[in-house]
């Protein structure tokens, strides 16, 4: 195994069962009217996570983002790579949302070791300058 990748043992989502979990609360409407909502694909059995909190007002992207970002990596390639295929974001557009993610309160309050290590990095940055 390459380092800086954990080992497969998550069950992997399709990318579809990534856009329905993703998807906008509202039906969109587009130039032909309202699109018909899909029922929800079956459930595949695999690790169970403990549920967020209902007043949580972060979106699941957002807590995907620092979950990521929790884990270690000692090649950046790596994570790169793991972003464009886990996130299926730029790392552009990751690093963009996690800047922005770092200031919220609910972030500080779902995963504190993550966001105190990343104010301390953007704190020495800032004063490097």
């Amino acid at each position: 195994m390459p380092p800086g990748q954990r080992p497969a043992s998550r069950v992997t989502r399709t990318r579809q069962e990534d856009e329905e979990a993703f998807a906008p609360q509202r039906p969109f409407s587009g130039p032909d009217g309202p699109q018909r909502e899909a029922a929800p694909a079956p459930r595949q059995p695999g690790p169970q996570r403990t549920p967020r909190d209902p007043e949580s007002k972060l979106s699941a992207m957002e807590s995907r983002i620092l979950e990521f970002e929790a884990r270690w990596w000692r090649a950046s390639g790596a994570k790169t790579q793991a972003i464009a295929d886990e996130l299926e974001l730029t790392p552009e557009r990751y690093y963009q949302h996690l800047a922005r993610l770092i200031d919220h309160p609910e972030a500080a309050a779902e995963q504190p070791a993550v966001v105190r290590r990343l104010r301390a990095a953007r704190d020495e940055r800032r004063a490097a300058r």
